[in-house]
């Protein structure tokens, strides 16, 4: 498994509920991956690859991402009525063998950052414009969200957007609507999708047929 580069992200983008935490099924991970993820809340391991953690799919796939994994497919199996699990398969793409890890300190100060920074735009950009987050350098390099809804749906859902994000896009869709994990959005999916474009999203894979999943990946 050391040589393996894919790994598999499963779970939810909708919570259990307030009392219950997300479900994120990852397996193939390294070692050393699973040292720079050990921040996260476990619930332990599935079987000898598969190791279970208590957070949101979208910020598992961001921290992934700055390991040096990206997403390459998705895709949703139905469990049951009303509930989707969705798969991301993600590759780590490798030049010349895979180094030690001689400097986990930096990476994980990227991760801190990114979470300091969260609060700091929290309260700098509550009254910001989409223009204004798109533009701002200080705002962490990668993010995963996804867009959730029916192409013939005039509302949406919206998970993995960071506090200032949801602010520019709440003046955009005054009608939108704060939940636990994301947010429902009073706009067809891909009206939504073309306003995230302005954030400097865009979409990498969709997964669905009657409701359909696209993962938008940002890049500055």
């Amino acid at each position: 498994l050391e040589s393996m580069p894919y790994i598999l992200v499963r779970g939810n983008l909708s919570s259990y509920g307030k009392d219950y935490p997300w479900r994120v099924l990852v397996s193939g991970l390294k070692a050393c991956d699973i040292e720079q993820l050990k921040r996260f809340a476990s619930g332990g391991y599935c079987d000898e690859s598969t190791i279970v953690y208590l957070q949101h799919p979208c910020v598992v796939l961001t921290a992934l991402e700055v390991l040096g994994y990206q997403v390459v497919a998705s895709s949703s199996t139905s469990i049951k009525q009303d509930y989707n699990e969705y798969m991301w398969t993600m590759r780590k793409d490798f030049t010349e063998p895979e180094p030690m890890v001689t400097k986990p300190i930096k990476c994980t100060g990227v991760l801190i950052t990114s979470l300091i920074l969260f609060d700091y735009n929290f309260v700098f950009y509550l009254f910001c414009s989409l223009e204004t987050v798109a533009g701002d350098m200080s705002v962490p390099s990668y993010y995963y969200v996804a867009v959730k809804g029916s192409l013939h749906a005039s509302d949406c859902s919206v998970f993995g957007l960071i506090a200032a994000e949801v602010q520019a896009l709440s003046k955009r869709y005054p009608s939108s609507i704060q939940v636990i994990n994301g947010m429902t959005i009073k706009g067809p999916p891909i009206q939504v999708i073309n306003t995230l474009s302005e954030l400097g999203y865009k979409v990498i894979c969709s997964t669905g047929e009657a409701e359909v999943v696209w993962t938008l990946q940002r890049e500055i």
